[in-house]
């Protein structure tokens, strides 16, 4: 329905523009965020000129005024502006951890010093605890298979009873002991001992039965443990031979003792798995050298072979031929 009285010529209304209305909460959105990225972009120059000791430019050409670390700035404007996280030196771990996470999730998290304090070049983390240092005059025991060896390196008083050395004044004393007696601990005492007159052995040995015993007495301590050496190491020689052959050219007072034997002969002994054995052997190596000149006998439980000194050179390398093993 038209109002005016000549609706034909009715003049047409003015186009009246839109009202603008001003957005107050894009404008303060915009100011803050205009300040956060200025903020950022200064916090950001700050850590990349900021000099090795670790404050920044202004504050080492004495600019006035207390100034936030940039460390402090970076995280939360580059968190607002969803830009990539800024190198480690600019915002610490710990320092982040401590700003932004709540006290009750920071002791729920291990930190990763915790776990490890070393690098990976540095040496692992020793023990605050001191070892206890050995005491030098402690007795000790030497390694030996089959057999007990041990050092005393201070005799004591109640020591000395059980070591038969009551009337003796040494003040170090070894011992070697074995289950069973076998030749060689004769012919390694016969042949090492005289080399030290330093030094003094009792021996407790018998083919006839029971363990063999060595006591020695020195005053130096090294001189004793270095004997105790040797002397193991030469009566555990060929030990897993089946056939095991001693000889002495020159035999001392002690193989005299033990396997007979004139003052100018030379003592070969030959030992099998059994006292037949050891003669079976014996024999068979007589019949095939008939012109040897050694005499076979039987001296406490060992086959013994004897001759004079050259006769024995003369058959050495044969008779140590026997306990090489045969295929």
């Amino acid at each position: 329905m038209h109002t005016c009285s000549t609706p034909g010529n009715c003049p047409k209304p003015e186009l009246t523009l839109p009202l603008k209305r001003t957005n107050y909460q894009k404008e303060q959105a915009a100011k803050r965020l205009a300040s956060i990225t200025a903020d950022a972009a200064s916090a950001v120059g700050n850590v990349q000129q900021r000099p090795a000791g670790g404050a920044s430019i202004a504050r080492a050409a004495g600019a006035a005024g207390p100034s936030r670390p940039a460390a402090d700035l970076a995280f939360p404007a580059a968190a607002a502006l969803g830009s990539p996280a800024l190198p480690a030196q600019a915002a610490p771990p710990r320092q982040f951890a401590e700003q932004y996470l709540s006290p009750l999730l920071q002791r729920t998290l291990t930190r990763p010093e915790q776990l490890n304090n070393s690098s990976p070049d540095s040496a692992p983390a020793r023990s605050s605890a001191p070892a206890d240092a050995q005491d030098p005059l402690e007795p000790v025991r030497l390694p030996a298979a089959d057999m007990d060896v041990w050092l005393f390196p201070r005799i004591r008083d109640d020591l000395r009873p059980l070591l038969g050395s009551s009337a003796r004044d040494y003040s170090t004393a070894g011992i070697i002991s074995a289950p069973s007696c076998q030749p060689g601990q004769l012919f390694a005492a016969d042949e090492l001992l005289p080399q030290d007159s330093g030094l003094e052995a009792d021996i407790s040995w018998s083919a006839d039965g029971g363990g063999f015993e060595l006591k020695l007495f020195g005053q130096d301590q090294e001189r004793v443990a270095d004997k105790l050496k040797q002397l193991t190491a030469r009566m555990q020689h060929d030990a897993g031979s089946a056939v095991r052959i001693w000889i002495s050219r020159e035999p001392g007072q002690l193989l005299r003792r033990y396997f007979g034997g004139g003052p100018q002969e030379a003592v070969a002994v030959v030992a099998g798995s059994s006292r037949w054995n050891s003669i079976g052997i014996a024999e068979q190596w007589l019949q095939r050298n008939p012109h040897s000149g050694l005499r076979l006998s039987m001296e406490r439980g060992c086959c013994i072979l004897t001759g004079s000194a050259g006769q024995m050179a003369a058959a050495a390398s044969g008779l140590a031929g026997l306990s090489a093993p045969r295929g």
